[in-house]
């Protein structure tokens, strides 16, 4: 005969193990609500992942190959924009996981240069961002209106432009004469600092709220300089 505390023990006991047994359905109920809510927003988000990714790496390699060189200056912007690009990803990667959903794996090609090859194809890409690839993700991405998507975005884009005018403002004025350019570049003492909420990258210790995002001047980090 079974007492009366034993049935209470056990009733909780099954109401204990219904919980757990609903819990994995309640978790893939909420990713198919997801999934069928947010489709567009999910892929889109995983290809940027991915395009900031393959950037990121990139910068990294290129910063070596600068120092490699000799040049610290150009590895130490190389080195911002790496930073910069890791964040962007990172803000993807917060969101698709919000949407109950995860990145997967991906083998990723790194090709470098001399460092003012690595100037150029890193202008060019830039270049392409800023005019047809988050054009186009924007303006898919409304369709669906998420907005911390769309906002993740947006700092971006705006970002990218930053970089296009830094990496230009070397590319632009070097030509045949890039290595007198690069002496020069060499000689000076820039300090970048990057935005943790949006990626921006100033060249100076910012006084106001970011120009990007319009948080606080205390998320910036002073970056410092890569090691030989």
């Amino acid at each position: 005969m079974i007492s009366r505390r034993q049935l209470l023990y056990f009733s909780a006991l099954f109401v204990f193990c219904y919980l757990i047994a609903n819990l994995q359905y309640f978790a893939t109920a909420d990713e198919l609500n997801n999934d069928r809510q947010y489709p567009l927003t999910l892929n889109i988000l995983k290809k940027a992942y991915w395009e900031e990714i393959t950037a990121h790496r990139h910068y990294n390699q290129y910063c070596k190959k600068a120092l490699s060189e000799d040049y610290p200056n150009i590895a130490y912007l190389f080195s911002a924009l790496s930073i910069s690009e890791k964040i962007h990803a990172d803000n993807y990667q917060t969101v698709i996981v919000s949407l109950s959903s995860t990145i997967g794996a991906k083998e990723i090609s790194v090709s470098i240069g001399n460092t003012k090859k690595n100037l150029n194809t890193a202008a060019k890409k830039e270049l392409e961002k800023i005019n047809k690839s988050y054009p186009e993700i924007l303006k898919e991405l409304s369709s669906e209106s998420h907005d911390q998507a769309i906002i993740n975005c947006m700092y971006s884009w705006r970002s990218h432009q930053q970089h296009k005018k830094m990496i230009s403002g070397i590319k632009n004025n070097s030509g045949f004469f890039f290595k007198r350019l690069a002496k020069k570049i060499e000689k000076m003492k820039p300090n970048f600092y990057v935005c943790e909420i949006c990626g921006s990258i100033v060249d100076e210790k910012p006084t106001i709220p970011c120009e990007i995002c319009n948080y606080p001047q205390s998320h910036y980090t002073k970056l410092e300089r890569p090691a030989y």
